[in-house]
């Protein structure tokens, strides 16, 4: 949403579209985002959250003694799984938004009204890296190394 409002104002401002072509055009760069965070959303749960995934998934395999701990869980605890890679999923998109404002506000602010845009776009930077990037990076982390608890609590009743 972030994205999209930023794409939305930087259309309007510059007077680039009219105003209801800038909203269709302002969806591009945010579904753009959405869309590679799909299609990388493996490999992102590896670089945000590697130690920690890598940590709950020896724990899962260390518990199950299976390789194929998802397939051969219950229900409950394959719904705690899908419910992290949603989870997951939705974190992607705020880290990166975060990061794509935290480079793009600056620039965008400065080119628009010199030395106080600069110094309001580098606020704006700051607040999308903390509120987005930051926030979304701890609670995918968290989520990670909380991965492993529905095995545990299930293994260990039984």
């Amino acid at each position: 949403m972030a994205v999209y409002l930023y794409s939305y104002a930087v259309i309007h401002f510059w007077n680039l579209a009219t105003p209801r072509a800038g909203m269709l055009i302002a969806v591009g760069p945010a579904a753009l985002l959405m869309f590679l965070v799909y299609r990388f959303n493996h490999e992102l749960n590896d670089f945000w959250a590697g130690g920690n995934l890598k940590e709950s998934t020896q724990t899962i395999q260390r518990i199950t003694g299976e390789n194929d701990s998802y397939y051969s869980a219950s229900q409950e605890i394959r719904e705690t799984i899908d419910g992290f890679d949603e989870k997951a999923f939705a974190h992607h998109v705020g880290i990166i938004s975060g990061l794509t404002l935290a480079i793009t506000l600056p620039v965008s602010a400065s080119l628009a009204f010199g030395t106080k845009g600069l110094l309001a776009g580098l606020l704006g930077a700051f607040l999308a890296v903390w509120g987005l990037s930051m926030q979304s990076y701890r609670e995918l982390n968290r989520l990670a190394s909380d991965l492993s608890v529905p095995y545990e609590e299930n293994y260990e009743n039984q």
